[in-house]
């Protein structure tokens, strides 16, 4: 299971440089604008037994004390973004307005749902984080009757962006992503963050992204809020359906159900 925490979010922001491409007929390099970068650490997680990058491993460090000006405006960022996400409270839900599954379910970071009208939103907005405009729904399983757990959010920026109000947003992106697609399907033939090239993905008919954007979860729903912090990388209570963390070669293993 080596990859299997990233898989799900991976995809999504796969789906999101689609869509960018569409909007812009090409790189989103000329969409990104410079702006203050957030403090990193090399600091390994607590995380379920994964490989992490840089970015990821910044994710889960403990939250700093925030000022009662930047907490006032957190909490109403956060109560905005839970009340987003419970519009959705299942998987039958989510795929009823029209989302669809970006990956499959991966231990600690569950399994997502997005649009590409999301998508598109979030890319014409580069640096303003709207905590009611999601890029992914998270799920605990892709059954219909899997719940909601939380959200992913993006932005196009160059550097990690300001994102929600404090200093414990910490973003990550992923490089030498290859995806594929079949039917409406997302793979992922290779590790995120390898060494994967530009020939191998090619010989799989699949599109190459040598950086990704800038992605943070925010497990905002009650009764699953992440012992490492709200805007922590992983979310130690999500595992497989049979309460283990074992996953297939791809990352891949079946969510709970309610």
């Amino acid at each position: 299971m080596r990859t299997g925490m990233r898989i799900g979010f991976v995809a999504t922001a796969a789906m999101l440089a689609l869509a960018a491409c569409g909007s812009s007929g090409g790189s989103t390099a000329a969409k990104t604008v410079k702006v203050a970068a957030k403090p990193t650490t090399t600091t390994e997680p607590t995380a379920i037994g994964l490989r992490v990058n840089a970015d990821e491993r910044s994710e889960a460090i403990a939250d700093k004390p925030l000022t009662p000006a930047q907490q006032k405006a957190l909490d109403a960022q956060l109560k905005i973004a839970e009340q987003t996400a419970m519009k959705y409270p299942t998987v039958a839900a989510i795929t009823k307005a029209g989302y669809i599954p970006a990956g499959g379910f991966t231990p600690g970071a569950g399994a997502h749902y997005i649009s590409m009208r999301s998508a598109q939103m979030i890319y014409g907005r580069v640096n303003a984080l709207n905590p009611a405009e999601p890029l992914a729904y998270i799920f605990e399983g892709t059954a219909p009757t899997s719940k909601i757990v939380g959200l992913m959010f993006a932005q196009f920026t160059t550097y990690p962006p300001e994102g929600f109000a404090g200093p414990n947003d910490h973003w990550h992106r992923h490089s030498n992503l290859c995806i594929t697609f079949d039917k409406g399907a997302i793979g992922i033939p290779f590790p995120p963050d390898g060494n994967v090239t530009v020939a191998q993905c090619n010989a799989l008919h699949g599109m190459f992204l040598r950086k990704t954007f800038w992605m943070v979860h925010a497990w905002v729903v009650p009764g699953w809020k992440s012992p490492q912090g709200v805007f922590s990388h992983a979310n130690l209570n999500l595992h497989c359906a049979d309460g283990t963390d074992h996953t297939d070669q791809t990352g891949f293993c079946v969510g709970a159900s309610a």
